[in-house]
């Protein structure tokens, strides 16, 4: 008993980790864990941190330092419950107890979870090789959730007589001898190679015993010949642990559905997931069902809910211009954590990013200073100074965001030339031209540095030569510039976040100043979305016919984004007054016509979603 006491107090040491993290307490979280090196639950709550504090910064020392311990902790999980060393228990030890199964269960949850966190951060660093990486960490999680989730799914309903409450048992719609989710998937250089025992372990007549799988389905008939089964009965376990164990497995089999819904349907294609598509609605019903656990994830679902409802939403525009589909549930989120987290600046963010999202701005910015004042992390800073730049580009007003902007470039080591980027097209709006030209020098100076890999990279190459006239290097209007901000409102689908008056103000520059354009067509494509957050839909439907005309076929050799929005705005826009035959047809169209433009990816998901939604 006293041991058990002893784990117990573990996976809660764990959980007081996070809290104190998440409680503005950065350096007590980091000396609790330190005290208990060689805990694994201490450990596992660990790396939820850093994967949480890498997804929040993006800085590139943060990113290393959480991969690094995640695949340091997948290898360890993954020695821990391998087959062979499964079947040597089977053999060479007496039946399991409750805590050596929990043991078991707990560490194949983790080695999942690691394998989804690893994958979350490769895929968002959008770089194009990363894409594949991401994909098989994708793959090989799922196995190994499915194998937990089904155990651990059986033992609850024999404790309980009932599956658990709310929670979508789709997690298990895949056969577990689909040959095509080995667990043997590409590994790479100097990784170990892990596997969990098979849900199906009688031998496949049409694999080869000299493979790996035939191997292990061979030495299976071997041991169940002799008498010797990987079949045992299942321990006792608490009850209390086994609701622990569902919510645990509830959580990363959540953020693993949430993550495959948002990759683009080409990714999809390239790492054949058999056709399989993650289950949103699963997800977030899983996520929900971790977070009212006592389970150290619990304010991770949490979070990872908020993420969803007040990032990812409004940034793929799962919801078209409706910003606010997601809030209620952020607000009563938010609601529900106020006796724990009454004063956390991680919380102080979203709820800014709540306020954005109802175009109240002066009570985002309210927000974020609070965010700044509780916290003492770098990085949670530096997070609101970012989303106080984008509040000031949102009311227009390019003198605060220049000066934001600027903070950051010097502050942050996530993406100067973005930010450089930025700063130069306020000062445009302006016509702080000796300032631009400056700044562009400075870009230019920096984009032999540039990766040129990630979609945020080739969107600052792409644009750098466009802030300058290439013939006499002189820069442009100050209408020209406003519209280089635009685009970015636009393409970060925060325009509808602007003030109806501000909306107005872009409406009559689109209409007026056509000749100063720095790409064709895109004051129709900026024109039509501002009617279009106005409400008025006809009138937007318009604008994007204009754009389309005035771009094909002669002006349509470069800058094809243009095109590729118009045609999902003009779609989205046509199914909306109910022509869904036209509009299907135009949303294919932009989802085929087109390749290798700014942010394809997102934009295939939005389209995606569109014809999943108008089907």
């Amino acid at each position: 008993m006293a041991k058990r006491a002893r784990d117990t107090k573990e996976w809660n040491i764990a959980r007081m980790g996070i809290s104190l993290l998440l409680n503005n307490k950065p350096e007590e979280a980091e000396c609790l864990f330190t005290k208990h090196p060689h805990s694994f639950h201490v450990k596992a709550g660990r790396c939820f941190v850093l994967f949480m504090n890498a997804l929040i910064t993006f800085e590139n020392d943060k990113l290393q330092q959480a991969m690094l311990l995640l695949k340091d902790m997948e290898r360890e999980c993954a020695s821990d419950i391998g087959w062979l060393k499964s079947m040597k228990s089977k053999v060479f030890r007496a039946e399991e107890t409750g805590k050596e199964y929990v043991n078991k269960l707990e560490r194949q949850i983790v080695l999942a979870d690691s394998q989804v966190c690893l994958a979350i951060l490769t895929l968002l660093q959008q770089e194009i090789t990363g894409y594949v990486r991401g994909g098989w960490m994708l793959r090989k999680a799922w196995r190994v959730y499915q194998h937990a989730y089904t155990q651990i799914l059986q033992l609850y309903q024999r404790t309980f007589g009932s599956n658990p409450r709310g929670f979508d048992t789709k997690c298990n719609t895949l056969s577990c001898n689909d040959s095509s989710y080995s667990l043997h998937s590409p590994q790479s250089p100097g990784s170990s190679e892990w596997s969990i025992p098979s849900c199906n372990d009688s031998i496949n007549k049409s694999t080869s015993i000299l493979s790996p799988s035939g191997l292990r389905s061979s030495l299976s008939m071997f041991f169940s010949l002799t008498g010797i089964t990987s079949e045992q009965q299942t321990p006792f376990v608490e009850p209390t642990e086994v609701s622990r164990l569902m919510s645990a497995v509830s959580f990363g089999y959540g953020i693993y559905q949430l993550c495959v819904s948002l990759l683009p349907p080409s990714l999809l294609k390239v790492i054949h997931f058999l056709g399989f598509e993650g289950d949103r609605e699963a997800g977030l019903t899983a996520l929900m069902n971790a977070r009212l656990s006592e389970d150290m994830r619990a304010s991770l679902a949490t979070l990872s809910l908020l993420w969803y409802h007040t990032i990812a939403r409004p940034f793929f525009a799962l919801d078209g211009s409706n910003l606010r589909a997601g809030v209620n549930v952020a607000k009563q989120l938010i609601a529900e954590c106020q006796p724990e987290f009454n004063n956390s600046a991680i919380f102080l963010f979203f709820t800014g990013r709540i306020e954005r999202l109802e175009s109240n701005v002066n009570g985002a910015l309210q927000a974020y200073a609070m965010a700044v004042e509780a916290s003492s992390q770098r990085e949670i800073k530096l997070l609101c100074l970012h989303e106080v730049a984008w509040c000031h580009l949102i009311r227009l007003s390019y003198e605060e965001a220049y000066r934001s902007l600027t903070q950051l470039r010097q502050q942050s080591t996530w993406s100067v030339s973005f930010y450089a980027y930025l700063a130069t097209v306020c000062c445009g709006a302006i016509g702080k031209f000796d300032i631009v030209a400056s700044l562009c020098r400075k870009i230019l100076h920096r984009s032999n540095g540039i990766s040129k890999e990630t979609q945020l990279d080739i969107f600052v190459l792409r644009r750098t030569p466009k802030l300058l006239n290439q013939k006499t290097g002189q820069p442009y209007t100050v209408f020209y510039y406003r519209l280089l901000v635009y685009e970015l409102l636009y393409l970060w689908n925060a325009m509808p976040s602007c003030s109806a008056e501000s909306l107005r103000g872009i409406l009559l520059e689109c209409k007026s100043n056509r000749s100063n354009e720095p790409m064709v067509g895109l004051s129709d494509l900026i024109e039509g979305a501002a009617y279009s957050y106005l409400g008025d839909t006809q009138a937007s439907i318009e604008c994007y016919r204009n754009c389309l005309r005035r771009r094909n076929p002669s002006n349509d050799m470069h800058d094809h984004h243009v095109s590729a929005f118009a045609l999902y705005d003009l779609g989205t826009a046509l199914c909306t007054i109910n022509n869904i035959d036209e509009g299907r047809m135009i949303l294919s169209r932009a989802q085929n016509q087109y390749k290798d433009y700014d942010f394809e990816s997102r934009l295939n998901v939005r389209i995606h979603t569109s014809l999943k939604n108008f089907n």
